[in-house]
């Protein structure tokens, strides 16, 4: 049974807290004695997590994005290949057309530069809430990101949690109470209950799990391992250090009379990081380095970053290390993490064309001009180019092939253009080939 969201009236405003590590690994917050961190709110959905858990791990992404190399590197690389040179937006609708480019170049929007940012925001925290301010004069759209993490919940329909009706965000000043709205909260309907002329909130995710309005992180599986090679990575520094440090001088005088003289200068100029001991005759100095009996660390550093690799779907290669993988293997290796790029690329351009569908529809019953569908379709960027000299072959390839068998009578124009295309690596739709079809020389 799907429960509907019932929210308090009043809560504590979180303080602010400092970040430490832990024994497990994980980038945890301290908060201050006598406060409360973060209010607590029930799920919307059966399979949501409470707002304290989601908003910690969103902080320790973003805590770690900041100061961890591997995790910033994961982030760019997932970003690089899915935005890559850039997403466009078409429309077929011709009337659509020159708005959804009005939209997506407006001075206010510039929405170009903002996927770059969006993408790295949907990978650290698996969510995207984006507000639509309509401008009331000639009906365009504003967009403006929240971060997910100040979003503290979210209102669904009381039988139909995938139905949602209003976010509630976090604020640092405490806005006048309306209804069910908590001090400290301000809160956005969603396009199905917002007016034409009032902002609305869309809300989109990744790593969602059945029965969850929430998404996940991707990084949230790899942060404690990430934390872990840092800390690694530090001790092996620091053990340098010390090593260096715990260096003995050892020094041989020629003369047995010159000993006390010798004691006297070293007293009073000691060579840094280390003792002194003096024996004769004869003089010599020597700096030995210090034998800790240590092992070898570097296996568990190369396990710590196949965990961490292996949690973000990239080989290591990916992240520099191409000592360990020839050109076939690397080859071999690199297909799984493509084609979880071009998933999520997918993912992404969808949210894309949701968004400018919706502006589209906001404004045209804030103009209250006749609604039409603008059918508004992406292009994506290769996310290899291999890729496509592979396809390029096979589409040749396949095309002649169905020539010869058009010739014998084995197949039909429908079926040659469907396939051709089909290996050729694009679907088209079933007008589009009743287009081609009805354009075709006789």
């Amino acid at each position: 049974m799907l429960l509907k969201l019932h929210l308090p009236h009043w809560f504590k405003r979180p303080s602010r807290a400092t970040a430490s590590i832990t024994d497990d690994g994980a980038w945890q917050m301290l908060v201050p004695t006598g406060r409360v961190e973060r209010p607590f709110y029930p799920p919307g959905a059966p399979a949501d997590r409470p707002w304290c858990d989601l908003a910690r791990d969103m902080d320790d992404a973003l805590e770690a994005w900041r100061k961890n190399f591997l995790i910033r590197q994961i982030v760019r690389l997932t970003t690089a290949y899915v935005v890559g040179d850039g997403i466009t937006l078409n429309a077929r609708h011709p009337y659509a057309t020159g708005w959804l480019r009005a939209f997506w170049n407006h001075r206010q929007n510039r929405l170009a530069m903002r996927l770059a940012p969006w993408c790295d925001e949907l990978t650290r925290s698996g969510e995207l809430f984006i507000l639509l301010f309509p401008n009331p004069m000639d009906g365009m759209q504003y967009v403006r990101a929240v971060p997910a993490r100040q979003i503290v919940a979210i209102e669904t329909a009381p039988n139909d949690y995938e139905s949602e009706l209003a976010y509630l965000e976090h604020t640092d000043s405490p806005l006048p109470p309306g209804g069910d709205t908590p001090p400290f909260t301000r809160r956005w309907r969603s396009p199905l209950g917002a007016a034409p002329d009032e902002p609305c909130m869309l809300h989109f995710a990744i790593n969602r799990p059945v029965g969850a309005t929430r998404g996940e992180s991707d990084l949230t599986p790899i942060l404690p391992w990430a934390q872990r090679y840092a800390q690694w990575l530090k001790d092996r520094v620091r053990f340098n250090a010390i090593r260096t440090d715990m260096a003995t001088a050892w020094i041989k005088v020629q003369d047995e009379s010159a000993i006390s003289r010798k004691r006297m200068e070293y007293a009073a100029n000691p060579p840094t990081g280390g003792n002194i001991f003096i024996t004769g005759p004869g003089e010599e100095i020597s700096f030995p380095a210090a034998n800790i009996a240590a092992g070898d660390a570097s296996p568990d550093g190369l396990a710590l970053r196949l965990a961490i690799a292996a949690g973000a779907n990239v080989p290591l290669h990916y992240l520099g290390e191409g000592a360990s993988a020839t050109r076939a293997t690397a080859a071999e290796m690199g297909d799984p993490t493509r084609r979880h790029y071009r998933m999520r690329q997918l993912e992404f351009a969808s949210f894309l064309c949701d968004m400018a569908t919706t502006a589209w529809q906001r404004r045209s019953a804030l103009l209250r001009t006749r609604t039409v569908e603008p059918d508004i379709t992406a292009e994506t960027p290769d996310i290899s180019r291999e890729d496509n000299q592979a396809l390029a072959q096979s589409a040749h390839t396949i095309v002649q092939a169905f020539a010869l068998m058009k010739q014998n009578g084995w197949i039909d124009d429908r079926t040659a253009i469907t396939l051709a295309f089909k290996f050729a690596g694009e679907v088209l739709p079933e007008e589009r080939i009743q287009a081609i079809l009805q354009g075709a020389p006789r």
